[in-house]
């Protein structure tokens, strides 16, 4: 690595990593509900639409992604096996949900807007977001604003959502202290070498949000069964929240502040029209299956996996059902999607 490739190193990820953290601490400081995480996205964004580069390498994005798997599924109890029971109930309620998203949202930006039906279209399917960008690149529709509104959605999710959920009281802010007593001297390297490898095993087989969900299993089972004791220490943790706002705010590097000023309205609607139809749907789910409201909506919300389950953690509310049920959808919408597009907008969309 040249001494130019070291500088654009440090001036595209430690300098945004560094905003991050000053804005985790200031979150943190103010008491607000999953500080490290929305306190980083919030101040990088703003950085970001300040002209601020950003760039989370390839390498450091996937090994972020299996910390996080790591460290949420020492989450996993045995009690949560009893749990899955009720999954069934809400997991039928997708089958709802999504065509009410996509509706709602599509409505919205129609109606309201004035967007083309194939841009509302691609801009209200709820997650999979690199998955609708690449069949929004061979359609019709307007790719920039697709962008811009998802990501938007995602960005107002992980800053807006935890303090909905606590100030609702749905939801208690926790980071895991380290457990009290010894810790065998095999907990570490065990803990992390076959979490990190089931993790790298899933991503390779191209399972959706594969290195989280993959590293998430192995760190359950471990702890679930006892095997293992211990527990990311929280330091690495914090870091782990700081990156992943780093990551999802550089999604909006390079966008000026008038484009952004000609697509906040289209995103904030679509924010609050998506997350309206959540809550509602959520709410009746939850009153039929007998689960916690905040648990269902977390796994509802229209956000990415990794995102949604990292915020299940810091809030308690059970990251496996969230992860399990984001899945389910991501892989719904990858078999469903295509279909669904050539039915509502024809095959005359495709370019």
């Amino acid at each position: 690595m040249t001494l130019s490739d070291l500088l654009h190193f440090a001036r595209t990820f430690i300098l945004p990593c560094l905003i991050g953290a000053a804005g985790g601490l200031a979150f943190e400081a103010l008491g607000l509900p999953a500080a490290w995480l929305s306190g980083s996205l919030v101040a990088v964004t703003i950085a970001a639409f300040s002209g601020l580069e950003v760039k989370v390498p390839g390498w450091m994005t996937s090994a972020m992604f299996l910390l996080m798997g790591t460290v949420m599924g020492s989450a996993v109890t045995p009690d949560t096996l009893r749990l899955m029971l009720s999954w069934p109930i809400s997991m039928g309620g997708l089958l709802i949900l999504v065509p009410a998203i996509v509706g709602g949202i599509g409505l919205y930006l129609v109606r309201v807007e004035g967007y083309s039906r194939s841009t509302a279209f691609y801009a209200s399917i709820p997650g999979a977001m690199n998955y609708v960008m690449a069949l929004t690149l061979g359609s019709k529709a307007d790719a920039r604003s697709v962008v811009v509104v998802q990501s938007f959605r995602l960005v107002l999710l992980v800053a807006a959502l935890p303090g909905f959920l606590s100030l609702a009281g749905l939801g208690t802010v926790v980071i895991k202290p380290p457990p009290a007593g010894p810790i065998a001297w095999w907990d570490f390297p065990l803990l992390f070498v076959l979490s990190f490898s089931c993790g790298l095993g899933m991503e390779r087989l191209r399972v959706p949000g594969g290195a989280t969900v993959g590293a998430m299993m192995a760190s359950a089972v471990l702890h679930a069964t006892g095997l293992v004791t211990a527990l990311v220490p929280q330091p690495l943790t914090i870091f782990a929240f700081i990156t992943m706002g780093v990551l999802i705010a550089g999604r909006f590097a390079g966008t000026s502040l008038i484009e952004l000023r000609m697509l906040l309205r289209p995103s904030v609607g679509a924010f609050l029209v998506g997350t309206g139809v959540t809550i509602v749907v959520a709410a009746a789910v939850a009153f039929l299956a007998g689960l916690p409201l905040g648990k269902v909506i977390l796994a509802y919300a229209p956000g990415g996996i990794e995102a949604m389950a990292i915020l299940a953690f810091v809030l308690d509310m059970d990251p496996a059902f969230v992860s399990a049920h984001h899945i389910v959808r991501f892989v719904g919408i990858a078999v469903l999607l295509p279909f669904a597009a050539r039915l509502i907008l024809g095959p005359e969309d495709r370019v």
